[in-house]
């Protein structure tokens, strides 16, 4: 985190570098330069991330300071002439306060943006009754003819009800990090490669899983790579998972063109639920691949 060696104001933030003391500062204008240089389809405002948890007058504060530089980035933007090459989101923030979260939404709509995120949400189960409390308001309240993305979220349960809820676009670390723990999504539950249960099982990963990791390699290496540090092993594992979540969200688009929806996620949410540790339904090649 960057807590420890960063400071907020109206004008931006103001980094110490770790390195060797130099300050910069970090405005909404340098931000969508930033962007800009980068080549991004898709730009996303200056804005603080509310704490969680925070109290309502903690969350205003972050609500307030992001509103304003929500402007300043809505200037710059406009001023780089960047709306006919990138798409600019803004960003609506208030912690797990509904109606912080209505005055970040309100002032926002003012302003006009290409579409609206939520950022400041938790993923997993501890706090899943007040994410979904604050989705339930966004399905009612943001601008239906807008993507809305859902920042930093999350488990691919937390996928399933969030799209339930009206969200369309999504980012999280996840998968990656929990591929270079060892943690691989499959269709019948989370596999924990490093336990020993899958030290000889020469099935693939996951059986009803197209990937190159599912298509070439056993559970058993997989578990050797992991034991051995091997970077391999990161590598397949982390292809496996996104192509896991890829797949499970062409599912979902699938299943609500094809007025599915609800019969299509309560058997996803089934299996997910369940163990894939006595899985093993398709034989692979070999240990090692082929």
């Amino acid at each position: 985190s960057l807590a420890e060696l960063r400071k907020l104001s109206r004008q931006g933030v103001e980094f110490r570098s770790p390195i060797n003391g130099e300050k910069i500062m970090l405005t909404p204008e340098r931000s969508i330069e930033i962007q800009k240089q980068l080549g991004s389809d898709v730009v996303m405002i200056f804005d603080e991330c509310t704490p969680h948890p925070s109290t309502i007058e903690r969350a205003e504060e972050a609500v307030d300071l992001s509103l304003h530089w929500a402007e300043r980035s809505r200037d710059a933007f406009d001023q780089n002439n960047m709306d006919e090459t990138a798409a600019l989101f803004g960003i609506v923030q208030g912690g797990m306060h509904i109606d912080m979260h209505q005055k970040s939404l309100d002032g926002l709509l003012v302003m006009g943006f290409d579409g609206y995120a939520i950022g400041g949400m938790p993923s997993g189960d501890k706090d899943k009754t007040d994410r979904q409390r604050v989705l339930e308001f966004h399905q009612d309240h943001l601008p239906t003819d807008k993507p809305r993305y859902l920042m930093g979220v999350g488990t691919p349960q937390d996928l399933i009800e969030a799209v339930a809820r009206g969200i369309d676009m999504f980012d999280c670390a996840i998968p990656t990090r929990h591929a270079r723990t060892g943690q691989l999504f499959t269709h019948d539950g989370l596999v924990k490669i490093r336990n020993s249960r899958y030290r000889d099982d020469l099935a693939p990963l996951d059986a009803h899983c197209d990937c190159y990791t599912c298509q070439h390699y056993s559970r058993a290496y997989l578990r050797h790579l992991d034991q051995c540090n091997e970077i391999l092993g990161t590598i397949l594992c982390t292809l496996h998972n996104l192509h896991f979540y890829q797949t499970l969200m062409a599912d979902l688009r699938e299943a609500i063109a094809k007025q599915r929806f609800d019969e299509v996620t309560a058997a996803w949410l089934q299996r997910l639920a369940g163990s894939a540790a006595a899985s093993s339904s398709r034989p692979v090649i070999a240990a090692t691949g082929g």
